[in-house]
């Protein structure tokens, strides 16, 4: 979708970003109706894929194939930043100045350029080149540790600073054309994967004299109280989190515990009360024992697989799906929209593009004349699908920052 009516309506990105944390801030964006060109080399976003993954950070742009190394190629792609008003990246740290294409010469073409880099491990000091992955900074910023506690560290299957990365870079992005509109100017953004790490790990890194220490996970963490745990009920788990003396007493009355709130508030995870709890539920549904849990207040959930929140009809009421069609795979459900704005409304307005689909059609919005790009297509600094495809079983490029 293009036009006003949109919150990022008229804002055009050329988004570079691979992977998670770079195509999924892009994809953020074309959330926000920004207009979004996923620009890929022959090879293609090495995350490039039918997964669910790769279809939800790349739902809502248009695919321009480039192979920047080619003669023609950077002044084309220059051309276009010339237009545009941001660019993001994430590939490896002086990646962008072998390429040609770092901040300066952004800068020295369109002074109002808002361009956005994601590094594994900043842009200072000899560890800035290293190739980052969510799982190696989970385990240097301490997630896992702190997840696993004494035993081993536990790895978090969801790519937790990749996800947090792609929000900060998406946040960042809006901040700076908040800017611009005040200044006039444009700048360059710059953050990494290990930043996030420790961003979402905020209070948890934080220290002085006397601090409590941090709630400590385990191998098999069930929660860090009695209290403030998963329980298993006869088909299936639930999750509570009763944190105050009256809703402690209503745990109490309602399961037959014989301990006081105070105490059980306490209550460690696998001690007295907690297996009191766990024999209490073993013997109930658990859709039936969260209903009475509900009515009397108390903050509980059931615990439950990706694939079994489409079967919750209050999900669908609030309009957290909806279901698109994908031009080769048919139907698909997926996350709706990020945020919702009663006056300007956001989402997709295009479906997952085929690398380079869009190379020649984009042609005209930009500008280029149908020769330049006939000419760039046939000596194949500007691809289209077909030729990608052999290149992508090949597998992609190693020049990224997950």
């Amino acid at each position: 979708g293009k036009g006003p009516s949109k919150p990022l309506g008229g804002i055009r990105v050329l988004d570079m970003g691979t992977v998670i944390a770079g195509a999924h801030a892009g994809g953020v964006l074309a959330n926000l109706g920004a207009d979004v060109f996923k620009i890929e080399p022959v090879e293609g976003d090495p995350f490039r894929s039918d997964g669910g993954p790769f279809l939800v950070c790349n739902r809502g742009k248009r695919a321009l194939g480039i192979d920047l190394k080619a003669p023609g190629a950077k002044e084309m792609f220059l051309d276009l930043v010339r237009q545009a008003d941001v660019i993001l990246d994430n590939y490896r740290f002086g990646v962008r100045a072998r390429l040609g294409i770092d901040y300066e010469v952004l800068k020295a073409v369109n002074p109002r350029i808002i361009s956005c880099s994601i590094n594994a491990y900043g842009d200072k000091g000899p560890r800035a080149p290293l190739p980052g992955f969510d799982p190696l900074l989970q385990a240097e910023g301490g997630m896992m540790a702190a997840q696993g506690g004494a035993p081993e560290p536990v790895l978090h299957t969801i790519a937790v600073n990749d996800v947090a990365t792609a929000g900060i870079v998406a946040f960042g992005i809006i901040a700076a054309l908040n800017a611009r509109n005040r200044t006039g100017e444009g700048q360059e953004v710059v953050t990494s994967l290990l930043a996030q790490s420790l961003t979402y790990q905020i209070g948890e890194i934080t220290t002085y004299a006397g601090r409590p220490a941090n709630d400590v996970g385990d191998t098999d963490c069930l929660g860090v109280r009695a209290l403030h745990r998963y329980y298993q009920c006869r088909d299936g788990w639930l999750a509570m989190v009763v944190e105050s003396e009256a809703h402690a007493a209503e745990l109490i009355d309602l399961l037959g515990l014989n301990t006081a709130p105070d105490l059980a508030l306490k209550a460690d995870r696998d001690g007295e009360v907690a297996q009191a709890i766990e024999a209490a539920l073993a013997l109930r549904d658990r859709d039936e024992v969260l209903g009475e849990m509900l009515a009397r207040g108390l903050a509980v959930a059931p615990c439950l697989r990706g694939y079994e929140a489409f079967d919750y009809d209050w999900l669908w009421e609030n309009g957290f799906f909806e279901v698109w069609n994908h031009p080769r795979l048919g139907e698909v459900v997926s996350v709706r929209s990020f945020a919702d704005f009663s006056r300007t409304p956001g989402g997709f307005g295009y479906p997952v593009p085929e690398a380079g689909e869009h190379s020649r059609s984009v042609r005209a919005e930009f500008g280029l004349g149908q020769d330049r790009i006939d000419g760039l297509i046939a000596s194949g600094a500007v691809f289209e699908p077909a030729a990608s495809q052999a290149h992508l079983r090949d597998g992609g490029a190693a020049l990224f920052t997950q």
